[in-house]
């Protein structure tokens, strides 16, 4: 357990380290540049300075645990965090191309070291509530992180775009304060023989609401997603802005992930299961607003609203998973793997959605995606054991 002369800078010392979980996309701004200085490259290669992290993300959650068991999880996420520090400032001394491509691959590796043993700490360190509330922290920080990592890169572009790397140089202090404040942990005891069921709960239900839980997971990230590359060209057809606009939206989406984080705790112990159909119903809500909004406060309300019943639903899931001590490390990697899939194929899903329904095009789109997620919460409100197993008493 943390020590208790210093649990508060044991908390702040591990939500720290979320900081860093979202600041892989903040150098997205820095493509044009990166293209200029490097004009025989092609662009779809430079593109994938954004988005190659990502994919390495997936392929290292799941070996992080296998690896914090021989070496040791405060260790791990420790060199996960170098690997961030190191590989993010790199590229500001780098010349070749091929270098800062391998650079931003092992940026990926590092992050994939760090977020799932993030909520190993958070689960070794932390019981019920404070737990519930400390997963809500994470979320935010996230979305902090990811915010002031852009903003930060935004400002630092006036000296170049190699300069603007230095904003990874905040992994330093992060570094510094989870070696001194957070306490090593210890794997979590392989047991599974030893749990005893609840009262009509069996390995077999927990396996099938986990599949359910997965599923939903990956819809309301897909759909999530294409609020980020379709919000813009929506503005423009109904003439109520461009880029700017586009960005403000992105940037409500992101406050209102961020309250959501921060209120998670409460609003668990309030409703607990119940913030699963919130979250789908407030979502669905938004969506049908959003298709018909004409106003351009009505898309910013939309918009931020949609990041908070989106990031209610997160932290429940991932809250779950921890608050269970049944497969956790695994199911915590499929969780985090399902999300960055989502995430990553969603322009491909719903380039194909549109290709095979042409109809769905602009405000359609939104309106779609919200008579979806209508159907999806009618199907869970009639489907009265979806996530039995998964219900924790507030």
């Amino acid at each position: 357990m943390a020590k208790k002369r210093h649990p508060l800078l044991t908390k702040i010392s591990l939500l720290s380290a979320s900081l860093l979980i979202v600041s892989g996309g903040a150098i997205a701004g820095n493509i044009p540049e990166i293209s200029q200085t490097y004009p025989e490259v092609s662009l779809v290669f430079i593109e994938m300075l954004v988005t190659i992290p990502s994919l390495f993300v997936i392929l290292t959650v799941l070996l992080s645990p296998k690896l914090a068991g021989k070496i040791g999880y405060k260790t791990s996420l420790l060199v996960g965090i170098g690997l961030v520090l190191l590989m993010g400032i790199l590229p500001v001394f780098l010349r070749s191309f091929q270098l800062l491509l391998l650079s931003r691959i092992f940026f990926g590796v590092g992050i994939g070291l760090i977020n799932p043993l993030l909520y190993s700490f958070a689960s070794q360190l932390y019981r019920g509530r404070e737990l519930a509330t400390v997963i809500g922290f994470q979320s935010a920080f996230e979305g902090i992180g990811g915010m002031l990592a852009t903003l930060t890169v935004g400002q630092l572009m006036i000296f170049g775009w190699r300069t603007s790397l230095l904003v990874y140089g905040m992994a330093l202090p992060i570094f510094v304060l989870f070696l001194l404040f957070v306490p090593e942990i210890m794997p979590p005891v392989l047991a599974t023989h030893k749990l005893v069921p609840e009262k009509g709960k069996t390995p077999r239900s927990s396996e099938t609401n986990f599949t359910q839980l997965v599923g939903l997971l990956l819809i309301l990230v897909t759909i999530y997603m294409s609020l980020s590359f379709k919000i813009g060209s929506f503005l423009q057809t109904a003439n109520l802005g461009a880029g700017t606009q586009a960005s403000n939206f992105l940037a409500l989406i992101g406050a209102g992930a961020m309250v959501a984080g921060f209120f998670f705790g409460k609003l668990f112990t309030w409703l607990g299961q119940r913030i699963v159909s919130l979250s789908i119903a407030g979502m669905a809500a938004m969506l049908i607003l959003l298709a018909f909004s004409n106003t351009l406060w009505l898309v910013y309300l939309c918009g931020g609203m949609t990041g908070f019943f989106f990031r209610l639903f997160v932290p429940y899931v991932f809250n779950s998973v921890n608050q269970v001590k049944f497969n956790q490390e695994k199911r915590t990697a499929i969780l985090l793997i399902t999300f960055n899939l989502g995430a990553a194929l969603s322009p491909i899903v719903i380039g194909a959605l549109q290709a095979v329904l042409p109809a769905i095009t602009n405000n359609r789109l939104f309106l779609f995606e919200g008579i979806l997620l209508g159907c999806l919460l009618g199907i869970r409100l009639c489907q009265k054991s979806f996530l039995k197993s998964w219900v924790i008493v507030p």
